[in-house]
């Protein structure tokens, strides 16, 4: 019987004491699950890297205003009629510029640049550190530019696998589309265009463009627009009621 009785005592303080333990050890648990997840949470915060932009990862600062030229590569719409102007900075290799040309900028196109609303035009802003191929592409462009094709580039750039689309496979493009190849390989090799780009990328910087693709949307005066500095790519819901503002 005292045996039985000592060990009776033995487990009536055994089992509190376990509930102690068995708390102090999900209490760390929680704690340290905590932590981990505040750490890794929003990685974004120590990102301070020029990037290809998509919408769910930027904010559009509508308060942001920028003023630039329509830029040297050719320009889409009538001139003589359109009010309102689109600028593009955009590099060649960048996915979310892609994304927009394929989804947006056709419904931009058939809404408000074929009826003469609109001008759209694109400068180079190549993110050289991000897409080796990028530069390359943006003076092939004007290499086509100068024999009439350069909407026939962009489209088959943002057509194409981008990070496919080396010096060799766009020398078959320009076969392919009956370039004078010869003129083109001259144009490519001497870097003839260099510092249009060059020129265009300073333009992004000093506007403060952190990513791709960045559009200002505006009024033209003269040439140049000033307006909406609006950095992703965003559905054309998005573009139709900034521009209607302008148009209105």
């Amino acid at each position: 019987m005292k045996e039985k009785v000592e060990v009776k005592e033995y487990n009536k303080y055994m089992l509190p004491l376990s509930i102690v333990i068995a708390g102090i050890i999900i209490a760390g648990s929680i704690y340290l699950s905590s932590k981990a997840q505040n750490n890794t949470s929003n990685p974004q915060k120590t990102n301070k890297t020029t990037t290809s932009t998509q919408t769910n990862s930027t904010t559009s600062n509508n308060s942001i205003k920028a003023t630039v030229s329509l830029g040297t590569n050719p320009i889409l719409g009538n001139k003589k009629t359109a009010k309102v102007a689109i600028v593009e900075f955009g590099d060649f290799q960048c996915p979310y510029c892609k994304n927009f040309d394929n989804s947006t900028f056709p419904l931009i196109k058939d809404n408000y640049i074929n009826n003469g609303k609109v001008l759209f035009a694109f400068r180079d802003y190549p993110l050289e550190t991000l897409h080796p191929l990028a530069l390359g592409m943006a003076v092939e462009s004007r290499c086509f530019a100068e024999q009439g094709k350069y909407w026939q580039f962009v489209n088959k750039m943002y057509s194409t696998s981008q990070n496919n689309n080396t010096a060799s496979v766009v020398l078959g493009y320009a076969k392919n589309m009956h370039l004078n190849i010869a003129t083109y390989q001259s144009c490519v090799s001497k870097d003839t265009f260099l510092s249009q780009i060059k020129a265009d990328i300073s333009t992004g910087n000093n506007i403060g463009i952190q990513g791709t693709p960045t559009f200002i949307i505006g009024k033209l005066n003269k040439g140049k627009i000033t307006g909406q500095l609006i950095l992703g790519a965003y559905p054309f819901s998005y573009f139709q009621g900034i521009i209607n503002q302008y148009l209105n």
